[in-house]
């Protein structure tokens, strides 16, 4: 019995088989001014919302490279060896009440199969962030964002789940929320993410991620 117990994660994530995009808990990372810089790492869980769930790693980097303009590099993997990489150039305002908002757009490309498939995907996307920094004695910061996309599909004829086949590309809505709180240089953080798709069947794709990990801030503070 106990065999069977510890066997039934392994065989859901098997069972998951076409799936596709999911939405990638990236750091909102509220970058400040030239020269601020913010590492994320953790591990993240996605949900179908019907039966299957999956989990794995992912990391951002994001760094001011001038006092508008910020880069940002986010890279994850899964539990079958799925991964999503993506870079960014965003635009970003602090404001004197530690309010910081920021609009990024950016390419990202990955790998959607399992096992021995290799279905590959083109992501282009746009994302607003809104969030406030360093509240009370543990330094909270919290925020929102908002990301829209198109996905790009190439996948081997798929077909699953009694007949439902993905179509080459889609659209995408993806709200996110955070929290961080700790001290002025390390932080846990917890993300949670969701996401619309006008041309996937919602069984074919993890539609909630939710990361938890640790936010690194480096660099020089705006003087």
């Amino acid at each position: 019995m106990k065999k069977r117990i510890l066997l039934s994660p392994v065989i859901v994530l098997i069972m998951t088989s076409c799936a596709s995009y999911s939405p990638q808990v990236v750091d909102i990372p509220l970058i400040k001014n030239k020269g601020d810089m913010r590492i994320n790492t953790g591990f993240f869980v996605s949900h179908t919302l019907e039966d299957d769930y999956n989990f794995g790693a992912h990391n951002t980097f994001t760094a001011g490279v001038t006092d508008v303009l910020a880069a940002q590099a986010y890279t994850s993997v899964d539990a079958m060896l799925r991964w999503h990489l993506h870079g960014a150039l965003g635009l970003f305002k602090a404001f004197e009440n530690n309010t910081v908002i920021e609009l990024y757009g950016g390419y990202g490309f990955g790998m959607a199969g399992y096992w021995n498939r290799k279905d590959f995907y083109d992501l282009y996307f746009s994302q607003f962030n809104i969030g406030k920094t360093n509240v009370g004695k543990i330094n909270i910061d919290y925020g929102l964002g908002l990301k829209g996309g198109f996905v790009e599909y190439n996948y081997n004829d798929c077909n699953c789940y009694q007949g439902d086949h993905i179509e080459n590309n889609t659209w995408i809505i993806e709200p996110s929320v955070f929290f961080r709180f700790g001290g002025k240089k390390a932080k846990t953080n917890i993300t949670v993410n969701y996401m619309w798709a006008d041309n996937i069947p919602q069984v074919l794709y993890f539609p909630l991620s939710i990361g938890m990990g640790v936010n690194f801030n480096f660099g020089k503070k705006k003087e």
